[in-house]
């Protein structure tokens, strides 16, 4: 486990977790990735990665080994004035 700064964006504490990093394509969700470590404010939420990890996720979807391909449910959110 690795040590962080304080939050750059609020100055909150900084502790590392293990989350699920979403990863994009442009505005194309390409995979979701569990048990990164990332260092995580406690007070804004805001997340940070170091450079390794990163690297390791990028090498995980360039050979795409182990991957779980789950099917999830997808709605569109419509404003309820539009609704009716």
């Amino acid at each position: 486990m690795g040590s962080y700064d304080g939050c750059s964006y609020c100055g909150g504490r900084v502790q590392e977790r293990l989350v699920t990093k979403a990863c994009w394509w442009g505005e194309q969700l390409i995979a979701l990735v569990e048990n990164v470590p990332a260092g995580v404010c406690e007070q804004c939420g805001e997340r940070y990665y170091k450079a390794d990890v990163l690297k390791r996720i990028e090498v995980l979807l360039r050979e795409q080994k182990d991957f779980r391909r789950v099917e999830l449910p997808l709605a569109e959110y419509v404003p309820a004035e539009a609704a009716s």
